[in-house]
């Protein structure tokens, strides 16, 4: 199976390929300018591996003598995988045979069995198998009915396959296929390769066992279906990846024993004959690609690839697809000599969970990619690519039909060569369904014509390749016939010269009679002249086989030469491509590792400038609160005019942060219609898929049906378009209903703002007030006690003989420096305290007297208060 199976015929085969069709460049991307080397890989993970395999491929080309080429033990769930090449002069057939060594019987059940075409096209073979397991995939339900059961008596055995009997593998063909079994018990499995007409069952018994080659690809295993899900999603805004399946890495090659040689230890190197079921999910923002890369080598094979969408008008719904690499696109295989090989598998929406089946083809190398390239990222140019069907009546060199959906591009959008390939719209009428349509009709027909062209080359080629093996065997044929021939001729002259003896005996028996003894001499002259023109024609005879097979000894030794001679080509080509794969790899490693380190440096300088942005953010809070504090400072000690400058200030700064989130909606409001307008043309693409489609059906049915449909997804587009136009109605009555809402909070705060700046004034008229009533009334008391009491010249006229002086009303110092109540202590409402009416004329500022009980008020009621009773200026005295 792999390509460094240097000393074998593969090399002579896929030399004749080459120098037949020459290695065709086939890259759907040009991988280098994208930068390939700079992708990111998924690791896959494991989740689970199940069942048995038996697999039978050492030894891959199987000569001299056929006989047992592998057989071991199944217990339940099973599989055997076959592949060998006849390289005997008659043609073989496979056989294979079950034993059932328990002494129970044992019965066993055949779920699915398929086999290749027998072909020296090794490629042909690998991927006809591929093919057909796809297309008729095993049916693992609990319930699921099999082909057919058979059962095994102790110690017994019986053939299963049968169509393998009438399935001759002529000379240098390959020949592969698988069988998937269900047993009851253990049984033993045997797979051979014997001449035609020999009872398989009977030859179990005596066949001998083939030893195994030096790739040691046989044995059992467990782990035919294998199920591995990459666990980190791709991202479509990280730029491109890729998943590597088959490189005994993430993907690890199952380990097994061979049976046939004790148990010895072995691996399946690429995991042939095992069934994957890998899952990617997806996330981001826009379209991505997925692209089939191989790297080991020439591969040709199948793939189907199912999409779960996840999100959009789609949601829940599943699209499948199956992608035929090799055959029917041109080439034998992807990928022979380089590893920039591409082919593409699809265009899907960013969140679609992928889900790839395959089986890795016969003939076929790993690893091999899966690439996830973001659309922006592999169409630079702006291509636009859209899906037609190939007619079902295209078949490739296998007689299989083609897949269903081919990626075809239009053409550059805004380049040089915009108007080729595509359809001017820009002054038509019709409707996007209808241009569509004509699009995919235009496409249809071109792709018709291609695939015809391709089909009738497919068919000049196969007409052409049979006539030549038609001429090979006529040649054949006729070299045997000359052999038949001269064969004849040996044995006419033979019986021309019995013929000739037994007249000449019959004429010296007449002639005795007469002359008896004249008879004798002459019949012994006769007899001798007889001997020696047989010992002539004898030698004669010995001389043709001597020359037979000295020219036969000398046709193998050129054979053996020039296969030795391949070999060595082969050999050394091979060494060639596993030290240019070595130095791709030790490149590849390079470039990854720049490439860390300069994410490292990016992300370095990322944390560095986000952390002086927060530095410069933080400084500039803390400048703003020192300029807010100071503005207060300022604007408790200014007066009204400073406190109006900083309402406008604020207002001012409200303004502009309203200006800031309107525009934040408006950027809001302008990236939900770009999505809005990507999810358009997403539908718009989907409905003009939908048209294609049914314009490829639309060749077989009415026209009648096809214009219902294009109605249908006028009403579709109608409806998306109301709901677009209710979602932005909606979206601007949401934003006029924040305007309002924060306008209405821009105005509580001014009211607020004005009744706490009303307060703070009627807190300082209060706290002069008090100091100018409490200074009056000392001024008041101390004028009385002078009006009163001695005078002071009194006051000094003390005698030491007078004991006890009382001084009527007078005023102590400590009640003259006692501390009078100050405003905020007098726990009285404002409302319900008297108005104190000092003697000079100051005017202060008070409300007036309330003539009824007051209730708590609200914010809401004092402002409406005080607006509806403004506070009264009262003179003092």
């Amino acid at each position: 199976m792999f390509s460094y199976k240097s000393r074998y015929c593969v090399a002579a085969a896929m030399a004749a390929m080459a120098a037949l069709t020459g290695h065709v460049e086939a890259r759907d991307i040009d991988l280098q300018s994208i930068g390939y080397f700079q992708f990111s890989p998924l690791p896959p993970t494991l989740v689970a591996q199940t069942d048995t395999l038996l697999l039978s491929d050492s030894p891959e080309y199987v000569g001299p003598v056929g006989g047992t080429l592998s057989a071991g033990t199944i217990n339940g769930n099973g599989r055997i995988y076959f592949y060998h090449v006849n390289e005997m002069d008659q043609p073989h057939k496979i056989a294979i045979v079950l034993e059932n060594q328990t002494a129970y019987p044992n019965t066993v059940h055949v779920m699915r069995q398929l086999k290749s075409v027998a072909t020296p096209d090794y490629f042909a073979a690998g991927r006809d198998l591929s093919r057909k397991d796809l297309e008729q995939p095993l049916n693992e339900s609990p319930n699921a009915r099999p082909l057919y059961s058979l059962s095994i008596p102790p110690q017994g055995r019986k053939l299963i396959f049968s169509d393998l009997e009438q399935t001759p593998v002529y000379q240098d063909a390959l020949f592969t296929g698988i069988v998937d079994i269900k047993t009851e018990a253990p049984v033993f499995a045997r797979v051979m390769m014997l001449p035609m007409g020999i009872d398989a069952v009977d030859a179990s018994h005596w066949a001998k066992n083939l030893p195994i080659d030096e790739i040691q690809l046989r044995g059992t295993y467990t782990g035919s279906k294998r199920n591995m899900e990459v666990t980190t999603p791709f991202d479509t805004t990280l730029g491109g990846a890729f998943v590597e399946i088959g490189n005994d890495r993430e993907d690890m090659f199952i380990n097994g024993v061979d049976e046939m040689q004790n148990k010895a230890f072995v691996r399946d190197r690429g995991n042939y004959g095992v069934s994957y079921t890998l899952k990617i999910p997806t996330k981001g923002n826009e379209p991505f690609r997925l692209y089939f890369n191989p790297l080991g080598g020439p591969y040709s094979g199948s793939f189907t690839v199912k999409a779960l969408h996840q999100q959009g008008a789609r949601r829940g719904q599943t699209d499948t697809r199956t992608y035929h690499i090799g055959g029917a696109d041109g080439i034998s295989a992807l990928g022979d000599g380089t590893i920039l090989d591409s082919r593409i598998m699809g265009n899907y929406n960013a969140g679609d969970l992928l889900t790839l089946n395959f089986m890795p083809a016969g003939a076929s190398n790993l690893p091999i990619r899966f690439l996830l390239i973001p659309e922006s990222l592999a169409n630079p140019q702006k291509h636009q690519t859209i899906a037609v069907n190939v007619p079902k009546d295209v078949k490739d060199s296998l007689g299989h039909p083609t897949q269903g959906a081919t990626q075809i591009p239009v053409g550059p959008i805004g380049g040089k060569d915009s108007n080729k390939g595509t359809v001017d719209t820009t002054k038509s009428t019709l409707t996007p369904s209808k241009q569509a349509e004509n699009i995919a009709h235009e496409e249809t027909k071109k792709l018709s014509d291609k695939a015809a062209a391709e089909a009738k080359k497919e068919a000049q080629l196969k007409k052409s390749k049979e006539a030549e093996e038609t001429l090979a065997r006529k040649k054949a044929e006729e070299a045997k016939l000359a052999a038949e021939k001269a064969e004849m001729a040996r044995k006419a002259a033979e019986a021309k010269h019995a013929e000739i003896e037994r007249k000449m005996a019959e004429k010296a028996e007449a002639d005795r009679k007469a002359a008896e003894l004249k008879a004798a001499q002459e019949a012994q002259a006769a007899k001798e002249k007889a001997a020696l023109e047989a010992k002539k024609a004898e030698e004669m005879r010995q001389a043709e086989e001597a020359k037979r097979i000295e020219a036969a000894r000398k046709a193998e030794l050129e054979r053996q030469a020039e296969k030795a001679r391949k070999t060595e080509e082969v050999r050394k080509a091979e060494l060639a491509r596993i030290e240019a794969a070595r130095k791709a790899e030790a490149e590849r490693v390079e470039a990854a590792r720049k490439a860390e380190a300069a994410r490292i440096a990016a992300e370095e300088r990322r944390l560095e400038e986000e952390r002086r942005i927060e530095a410069a953010r933080v400084e500039a809070a803390r400048k703003a609160e020192e300029a807010r504090k100071a503005a207060e400072a300022k604007a408790r000690f200014e007066a009204q005019r400073a406190a109006e400058k900083a309402a406008l200030e604020a207002k001012r700064a409200e303004e502009e942060r309203l200006a800031a989130e309107a525009k934040r909606a408006e950027e809001v409001r302008k990236a939900e219609e770009a999505r809005i307008e990507a999810a358009r043309k997403a539908e718009q693409a989907r409905l003009a898929e939908e048209a294609r489609k049914a314009e490829q059906e639309r060749l077989a049915a009415e026209r009648a049906e096809a214009e219902r449909q294009a109605a249908e997804a006028r009403r579709i587009a109608e409806e998306r378009y109301q709901a677009h136009l209710e979602a932005e109605r909606k979206a601007e009555a949401a934003r006029q209903q924040a305007l309002a809402q924060a306008e209405v909070e821009r105005k509580a705060k001014e009211r607020a703002e004005a009744i706490q700046r009303v307060k703070e004034q009627q807190e300082n008229a209060r706290r002069r007030a008090e100091l100018a009533r409490q200074q009056i009334e000392a001024e008041r008391k101390a004028a009385q006690a002078a009006k009163i009491g001695p005078s002071f010249n009194e006051l000094d006229d003390i005698h030491e003989d007078t004991p006890n002086v009382t001084i009527p009303n007078a005023v102590s110092i400590d009640e003259l420096t006692k501390p009078r109540p100050t405003a905020s202590q007098n726990t009285r409402r404002r409302d319900q305290r008297q108005p104190q009416v000092p003697q000079n004329q100051q005017y202060v500022q008070v409300n007036p007297m309330p003539t009824a009980p007051v209730a708590p008020l609200t914010p809401q009621n004092e402002q409406q208060n005080e607006e509806q009773n403004p506070p009264r200026i009262y003179p003092l005295g």
